[in-house]
């Protein structure tokens, strides 16, 4: 997962393995690289657009970064519907 620091606009985008990406999002050290501020790639679905399309594990990171509590998920389709339940 990329990753850039929290409170670098400038900052480099790292590579993290899954673990430890989620550890840094976790911890707030950390946002997407992944075009979660205002920057998408073409072949990346809108945000509210189309959850469906996007894999199960970039859909947990988004669910990370807007703080909705996705524990109780056991399938792509729980973790979508709790992203969709969040203002």
């Amino acid at each position: 997962m990329r990753l850039r620091e929290k409170g670098k606009p400038d900052g480099a985008i790292v590579a993290l393995d899954w673990d430890a990406a989620q550890a840094a999002l976790l911890a707030g050290t950390h946002v997407s690289a992944e075009g979660g501020e205002g920057e998408r790639r073409p072949d990346q679905p809108a945000e509210s657009g189309d959850l469906d399309a996007r894999p199960q594990p970039e859909l947990e990171a988004l669910a990370a970064e807007r703080g909705v509590d996705i524990s109780g998920a056991k399938t792509k389709a729980d973790v979508i519907a709790a992203l969709r339940t969040q203002p």
